[in-house]
Order: structure tokens, then C-alpha cells, then sequence
């Protein structure tokens, strides 16, 4: 007589501790944010995305809302430690128009080094999904607003609108990040140099400098 084959276990995830666990949950949640949007996050797709069961899932975070909210802290914790430093630079110069244009510099070269972690933050602004595209829209008026304050500080020719040039400066920034990330064949980081040296060296009455 035969035995009956043996029955095969369920193949489980291997345990990781917390926080590790915490971070490759979260590595999902922006990678589901940046592919398919963020409508598509939920429980299940981070536990495919991962491989993981969903009470792996529920054993960290209590629902969608709490990944996405810890997603987002994470993220934007990150990105502030990238900006922060080229912020508090181009804050303490006396030259508005030298520092706007070494800001936008550095930003291009940070969102480079954490592609993701920007196409994220450009794509919440544009959500469907108010609360998370209010949490990025605060920080981008935050960042507006030390700019204005900076502008007010510096010497900027007589006349100026400080409160729209610091908006257009900022918008300028943005829109330059989006388009590294999305064609960077096209809008490359020195070709929006290029073209920010032309329309800063107007809005301050600076010789324009040749590439």
C-alpha cells in the first residue's frame, strides 16, 4: 500500500523584523504610486507587489489610509533633506538672481537621485485624491513663501512684483522637475538652465551668461 504524498505547506514570507518589513511595504507603495497612481494602492496590491499575504500587510500598517499617510511622511521627510540644504544656500546669498539659478541646479540634480520619490510628489499634485494632493500643495507654498520673504530681503530692481516673481521662479523649478523626469531627452537639465539664466537675467537686469 502507497502513502498518500505528502501535503504541501503554503508558502509563507520570510520573517524580516519591523521595520524592515515597514520599509519594503512602503518601497511598494511608491512604486504602485509612481506606475498605476495613487488610487491604486490598497492592502492587496502592496501584498502582490511584495509577495507577501495580506495579514503580512495588516501586521504593519492598520489600512490603505495609514500606508499611504506613512508613505508620504517618509517621502517627504526625504525630499526636505534633499531641498533643505540648497534652500538655506540660496537663502543666505546677497545675489538673488546667482542663488535662484544654483538652486535650480541642485534641484535637478537631487530629483535625479531619487527619480521616484519626485514623479510622486509631481503626480499627487495632480490627483484625484484631495487630502494627499493638499499635503503636496502645502509644501510647495511653504517653499513659495521663504522664497518671497527671501526676494524681499535682496536687492531686486525697482518695481518688481515680488509676490509673482517668487511664484514664477517656484513654478519654473517645478515644472523643470516634472519634465527632466518625464523627457529628459528632450528638456534636458542644461538646456531649463539655459533657458532659467534667460528669464532671471531679465526679472533681476543681469547681463545674460553664455552657456
Amino acid at each position: 500500500m502507497t502513502s498518500a504524498p505528502a501535503r504541501r505547506g503554503k508558502a509563507y514570507a520570510p520573517r524580516m523584523p519591523l521595520e524592515e518589513r515597514r520599509a519594503q511595504l512602503l518601497d511598494a507603495v511608491l512604486k504602485i504610486i509612481v506606475e498605476q497612481g495613487v488610487h491604486k494602492v490598497s492592502m492587496d496590491t502592496v501584498a502582490r507587489e511584495v509577495g507577501v499575504t495580506r495579514p503580512v500587510v495588516y501586521s504593519v500598517f492598520s489600512d490603505s489610509d495609514d500606508m499611504l499617510r506613512a508613505s508620504l511622511d517618509r517621502e517627504q521627510a526625504a525630499a526636505l533633506a534633499q531641498v533643505t540644504p540648497l534652500m538655506s544656500a540660496a537663502l543666505a546669498s546677497d545675489d538673488p538672481a546667482a542663488a535662484l539659478l544654483e538652486f535650480l541646479d541642485g534641484f535637478l540634480t537631487e530629483i535625479q537621485k531619487a527619480p521616484d520619490r519626485w514623479r510622486a510628489a509631481f503626480s499627487l499634485v495632480d490627483s484625484a485624491t484631495p487630502k494627499f494632493r493638499r499635503r503636496v500643495d502645502r509644501q510647495r507654498k511653504a517653499a513659495t513663501a521663504l522664497l518671497e520673504d527671501y526676494l524681499r530681503r535682496t536687492p531686486v530692481p525697482p518695481g518688481t512684483d515680488v509676490e509673482m516673481t517668487a511664484r514664477v521662479i517656484f513654478a519654473l523649478a517645478w515644472e523643470a522637475g516634472r519634465l527632466l523626469l518625464s523627457e529628459p531627452e528632450i528638456f534636458s537639465q542644461r538646456r531649463m538652465l539655459g533657458f532659467a539664466r534667460t528669464v532671471i537675467a531679465e526679472q533681476f537686469d543681469v547681463p545674460a551668461q553664455p552657456d
